[in-house]
């Protein structure tokens, strides 16, 4: 089953996560929520049940301020139509992100404040302020 508006989520998603990124780092966030639902991985396979899983994605959270605003964007703004290009060319097949499942902007944590799943994981790539993970194996 194909949901209508599965990729508007993900489309939204990518602004709230990656607006201020370049192209490159819109199609990599982009990547992790397309591979993050084809594998299950915090996901029930659909492409809003992973973006709307609780503390995957920070603009979903309940006090984040840039959940309402993305329910509010004009489909016509330029940034909300390259990060609609960035999705489209991701679920084609891009890897800017080198098979993560996990990225995080360390600039929003304090010093060695970093969650805990970051040292269970491999950094495998960096794309302007995100930082991209594969879980170790093991």
């Amino acid at each position: 089953m194909k949901l209508i508006h599965d990729h508007l989520w993900g489309i939204l998603t990518v602004w709230q996560e990656a607006r201020g990124e370049s192209y490159e780092g819109k199609m990599a966030v982009a990547e992790v929520i397309l591979r993050r639902t084809q594998q299950k991985y915090s996901s029930d396979g659909t492409i809003a049940g992973t973006c709307l899983q609780p503390l995957q994605f920070s603009g979903w959270n309940a006090k984040d301020p840039n959940r309402i605003k993305a329910a509010q964007v004009d489909s016509e703004d330029p940034m909300v139509l390259e990060c609609e290009l960035a999705f489209d060319i991701a679920l084609k097949g891009s890897n800017m992100s080198h098979g993560a499942l996990l990225y995080l902007n360390p600039s929003g944590f304090p010093p060695n404040g970093l969650p805990g799943w970051v040292a269970r994981c491999e950094e495998v790539a960096v794309i302007g302020r995100h930082h991209f993970y594969v879980p170790k194996e093991g």
